[in-house]
């Protein structure tokens, strides 16, 4: 028969074989979780800024729309064991209810090796100024004319969105392109509504899922 110090160490062996194997199990659990579970990149916008949005030279329907505005696009990651990179160009669309009046590129093609590491955030300045090509009735539209009229009036431009178009791959594991398209609502102080000066959001705009 087995002596009975035996029996303890047997016991404390069986114990810290326990331990292990379920440390183990936590572990694999969490990689599992980390690699397997994906949580898609978010987009939000601060120190967003309006100096113009109205017809040249206060102008009418007929003259072009003169635009300047200055933003930051913040691209985050929330994995905490994935990167996330670029796969096609980040491309950027201001519209006035509904319509577009402006697009440029914020990221070149494939990101130019653009990633964003786990748990951080990718931003990316953009400004856009110029004036449109065709007229203000042409670009927004008639009804889009009035409605920048009526919130230009009323202080507060609600229909003044960014829309947010790309892909994005995650690394190391998952293969295959995501779609990134969201919705940014600014909803920005209409120029001039602060004795002339330019009005700096300093709050943090979140961006939807189209």
């Amino acid at each position: 028969m087995p002596a009975e110090g035996d029996d303890s160490e047997y016991s404390c062996c069986a114990l810290c074989g326990t331990c292990v194997l379920q440390s183990l199990l936590v572990v694999m659990a969490s990689l599992l979780l980390a690699y397997a579970m994906l949580d898609p990149v978010r987009v939000t916008v601060r120190d967003a800024s309006l100096a113009r949005l109205a017809p040249l030279n206060n102008g009418t329907a007929a003259a072009p729309l003169a635009y300047d505005l200055s933003l930051a696009v913040a691209v985050l990651n929330p994995n905490w064991a994935m990167r996330a990179v670029h796969a096609a160009p980040l491309d950027a669309e201001l519209l006035f209810a509904g319509r577009q009046f402006c697009g440029t590129r914020l990221v070149a093609a494939a990101g130019a090796g653009r990633s964003i590491g786990p748990e951080k955030s990718d931003e990316i300045r953009m400004t856009a100024a110029g004036e449109t090509s065709g007229s203000a009735a042409e670009v927004l539209g008639s009804d889009g004319v009035a409605e920048l009229v009526k919130e230009t009036v009323a202080g507060h431009l609600e229909s003044l969105e960014l829309k947010l178009s790309g892909e994005v791959r995650y690394r190391p594991v998952h293969v295959g392109r995501y779609r990134l398209d969201v919705t940014c609502p600014l909803r920005l102080p209409a120029p001039g509504t602060n004795n002339g000066d330019v009005v700096v959001l300093d709050r943090v705009i979140n961006c939807h899922k189209n």
